[in-house]
């Protein structure tokens, strides 16, 4: 049966070889599926969905940036516009959805730096992250222009080299990791053959995980990230050379105890085997507690539990097959090789802290408060700084801060959905209203949006414009009304004229015998001068009428722009209170008219009269008296037209004040400054311009349903103030559309918007999967320990240290270093790690502490367990504190913060808080660590 164990190994390699060949190539699926996705329940998704569900632009937008640093000449930029027009409808498969770029209309200058050295297209493609390095050589071959210097960017190009730079930095961080591991337990062991157990084992781990978990990730979609295979690699040379270090430091002793090397593997598994798998299965807990966590990034970790089980596996194929076959000679050349190899470090500091528990006590809080105090837990989400300016794509974000303005790369994207299409123009005061309202925000630089394309508000359709040209129109009435006036004085003086001559033909009435012709030349003259004023009483009932159908027109007009909701209540009254005056002075106007004609009529009745009169001569003379009293009447007629169209004269002075007074406040609205009541309305005839189609096209979806606007900010976008600035803009558009609960719905996206979610989502999981881990860890150590005193101190000793790790951390990269903030992820991973890992050295602590309580006191048996596995622990520590060290060349400031985090936990922990706080603790509660156990050994 012994015979057997050595068959495994080969069996092994065997299978090893299998997978390695059959399996995919991870880095390539790093690459291809390695970039995060939002949950489908954050605003960013939600954007995403409104998008895709209107026919919209969504998918992954790529920034193209061209810089020709002396100014662009007309002849280049021609050629980028071939350029961008000759770009392919489909790169691989994936629709070219949309081009912004500054040729498709004048509102699109913007994308063109005022020092015309710098150009902006925007290229959105119909997919997701995940492909982007599928079509990233095309898109790159297509945006290339020879005449000017050309940079391929945007939030996806950085992710992807974000993956690129940690895997180029991966392979230096295995070969920094071996050349460590052998160097450390060269001095460990004072050996060459013992560092190449843990090697062999470890690297046969290794090499049945990657193929393991590429199948897991290619077969059922595991998650996977740039983080994936160096925690791997970290992980696994880590806690397995630990375990090895663990298992070789048993055997010696046992080989110095037992008749045989057999008898010797056997005590040995048999000790430490538990402490082991323990240790094993809490990291394993750890590990796989994140693949509870919502976010695909943090659950791409969840491979290390894979590598962990195999792990466990290697420990049992290829550590016994070493010792049997080996025995002493794992530890050649070392003349000392069966001697006990105590911890002088940490028998002296355990014998400290049982003796001076109030020093070590102050030491503790000397490290711990001025940690909770100092540390702000300040984080950072600038993608840039995980790969620095070495990366054109980073190189071109810079370029465009410089030359646009620090937001103007990754503005935060609102979309508006409504029922109705938005091109109408009781639809787009709702646009300005919103825009309008999110650009008074401090941060915000300008807003761009249907009503205003290039971040400025469409004059023309402002409400002071729209009132100035009323107020045009109204003078021009004005105009109109002062010849009324002069034409009806002059009217009335002709009316008086003509009475003077009806009374002189009354007085030559008596004299018509001798000059009867006289009288008929006289009556003549009347009756076309009657006719004449008739004419005019005409006209002037016309132009009457004129002007009250067009005074109909302006009131109508400026019914309807009271009635548009973006007026404020005042403004709309005052327009209201305006129309009514002038539907009085229409009516006014039209009785007026009236009047005028029967005017006419009068007249046209009376030149009738005398035209009868001048045709019957030959009565004249019969009718003498009758002729003269006649005169009399029509004298005293022209008398009274005469004074009626003095009246009229009057009223139409009223009007003329009227319409002044009308121009006075028309003019006063449209000289009054831009402020938010200013008003915003679109006359229905200006959709039929083309210019409307192009902001239409540019605004809005396919269906109109859904109408987008860019917020450029005035804040870098990647801040924290930017995320804060995020919250704010959905504060606002909630305000400016609370007039329509229920019309409208909205959601936010962009980068900042991106980041606010990443924050939302890094919190709550941070929490979940911390309480479902150390709920899990704690239930392991209890049932090991047999105990629930020891799991909490354990626990808060990890914790602790987290804390102080944390702080240091913030202190090297934010304080000196000057970065604005530990990258976002590395609170969740340095949580994770330092709890799976840190954890096994307590194992390997307390497992020995009760295999003495056997038959030692409290005290002796903690010491002893400290004098024979402080070296063990130690080496450990440092071991896995370098693998983690073995980070920092990745290139990626995550990881090199990550290796930073845990490396100082792991030393700390190893060397304070491990064999000070512990055993204070064990001081403290003496027999009663084991409550509501018995200690062991104890009946």
């Amino acid at each position: 049966m012994r015979r057997l164990i050595y068959i495994f190994p080969f069996l092994w390699i065997g299978l090893g070889i299998w997978l390695f060949l059959a399996s995919p190539d991870l880095d390539q699926l790093v690459r291809e599926r390695g970039q995060f996705d939002i949950p489908d329940n954050y605003q960013t998704a939600v954007t995403a969905d409104i998008l895709a569900e209107n026919e919209g632009a969504s998918g992954e937008e790529i920034l193209l940036v061209y810089v020709e640093d002396d100014g662009f000449t007309e002849d280049q930029l021609n050629s980028v516009e071939d350029t961008l027009n000759d770009f392919p409808e489909e790169i691989q498969g994936f629709p070219v959805v949309d081009i912004t770029s500054p040729f498709e209309n004048e509102e699109s200058s913007a994308l063109i730096s005022d020092d015309e050295t710098t150009l902006m297209a925007v290229i959105t493609l119909d997919m997701t992250l995940n492909d982007v390095p599928t079509v990233r050589p095309d898109v790159e071959a297509a945006a290339l222009n020879e005449e000017v210097e050309t940079f391929v960017s945007g939030e996806a190009i950085i992710e992807d080299d974000v993956i690129i730079s940690s895997e180029e930095g991966l392979a230096t961080t295995e070969i920094i990791t071996v050349v460590f591991v052998i160097t450390i337990l060269l001095f460990v062991f004072r050996s060459v053959v013992a560092p190449l157990v843990p090697l062999v084992t470890v690297g046969a781990a290794y090499f049945i995980t990657i193929p393991v978990v590429s199948f897991m990730i290619d077969g059922w979609d595991f998650p996977v990230s740039n983080f994936t295979q160096i925690f791997i690699v970290a992980i696994l040379f880590g806690i397995g050379t630990d375990y090895c270090i663990l298992l070789l430091n048993r055997f010696k002793e046992e080989l110095a105890k037992q008749d045989n090397r057999v008898t010797a593997v056997k005590e040995t598994y048999r000790a430490v085997g538990p402490t082991v798998f323990s240790s094993a299965l809490t990291g394993f807990i750890g590990f796989a507690a994140i693949g509870l966590a919502d976010f695909d990034l943090y659950q791409s970790a969840a491979g290390v539990a894979v590598g962990i089980v195999l792990l466990v596996l290697a420990l049992v194929v290829w550590v016994p097959v070493a010792m049997l076959l080996l025995g002493e000679k794992i530890f050649w050349p070392s003349k000392r090789a069966l001697e006990d190899t105590d911890s002088r470090i940490w028998k002296g500091l355990g014998k400290f802290s049982f003796v001076r528990p109030g020093w070590t006590s102050l030491i503790l809080i000397a490290l711990l408060v001025p940690s909770f105090l100092f540390y702000e837990q300040r984080l950072s989400f600038h993608s840039l700084d995980e790969i620095g300016s070495d990366f054109e794509s980073v190189e071109a974000i810079e370029i465009v801060s410089d030359r646009f303005g620090v937001g103007h790369s990754f503005p935060v994207k609102v979309v508006m959905e409504s029922e109705e299409p938005w091109n109408q123009s009781e639809m787009l005061p709702v646009i300005e209203q919103v825009s309008q309202q999110v650009s008074m925000i401090e941060e915000v630089e300008e807003v761009r949006s249907f009503s205003r394309p290039d971040g400025e508000t469409v004059e023309e359709f402002s409400i002071p414009y729209l009132m100035g040209e009323a107020a045009d129109g109204t003078e021009e009435m004005e105009e109109g009304l002062e010849e009324i006036i002069d034409g009806l004085n002059e009217l009335s003086e002709n009316l008086r004229e003509e009475q003077d001559a009806t009374d002189e033909a009354a007085d030559g009435a008596a004299d018509l015998a001798e000059g009867s012709a006289e009288l008929q030349e006289g009556l003549n003259e009347s009756a076309d001068g009657l006719e004449e004023s008739a004419a005019g009483a005409r006209e002037l009932a016309a132009a009457q009428g004129n002007i009250a159908e067009e005074m109909a027109g302006i009131q109508g007009a400026i019914a309807e722009i009271a009635q548009n909701p973006a007026l404020d209540p005042q403004t709309a009254g005052t327009l209201e209170e305006l129309s009514g005056g002038l539907n009085e002075l229409e009516t006014g106007l039209q009785e007026t008219a009236g009047g005028t004609n029967e005017l006419a009529e009068g007249q046209e009745e009376i030149q009738n009269g005398i035209s009868e009169a001048a045709a019957g001569q030959t009565e004249i003379s019969d009718g003498q008296t009758d002729l003269a009293e006649g005169f009399s009447d029509i004298g005293e007629a022209f008398v009274e037209i005469a004074d009626a169209v003095d009246e009229i004269a009057e009223g139409t002075e009223e009007i003329l004040e009227g319409m002044e007074e009308v121009n006075e406040l028309l003019d006063e609205i449209a000289s009054q400054p831009a402020h938010p009541l200013e008003g915003f309305y679109v006359p229905a005839e200006a959709f039929e311009d083309d210019e409307m189609d192009e902001l239409t096209s540019a605004f809005t979806t396919p269906n109109e349903l859904v109408t987008t606007l860019d917020v450029v900010l005035a804040i870098d976008p990647y801040s924290n103030a930017a995320m804060d600035t995020v919250n704010e803009i959905d504060e606002q558009i909630a305000r400016a559309l609370s007039e329509w609960p229920d019309e409208f719905r909205y959601s936010l996206g962009g980068l900042p918007a991106t980041n606010a979610d990443l924050a939302e989502i890094s919190d709550q999981d941070f929490y979940r999967t911390a309480a479902i881990m150390l709920s899990g860890i704690f239930l392991v150590l209890v049932v090991m320990l047999r105990s629930l005193i020891m799991p909490v101190y354990i626990l808060a000793s990890l914790i602790g240290t987290y804390i102080i790790s944390m702080a240091v951390t913030e202190l090297i990269f934010v304080t000196i270093l000057g970065y604005p903030g530990i990258s976002w992820a590395v609170p969740f991973f340095g949580f994770v790690m330092l709890m799976a890992l840190g954890v096994d050295y307590s194992i390997f602590l307390m497992g020995r502490f009760a295999e003495n309580m056997k038959d030692h006191s409290v005290h002796d048996a903690l010491l002893g367990a400290m004098t024979k596995i402080g070296t063990v622990i130690l080496s450990a520590a440092i071991i896995l504190a370098g693998t983690f060290g073995a980070m920092m060349p990745s290139g990626v400031l995550s990881l090199v913060q990550i290796g930073t985090l845990v490396l100082t936990g792991l030393l700390l922990y190893a060397f304070v808080m491990l064999p000070l706080f512990i055993p204070l603790m064990v001081r403290l509660f003496g027999e009663n660590n084991w409550l509501p156990f018995k200690a062991p050994g104890r009946k």
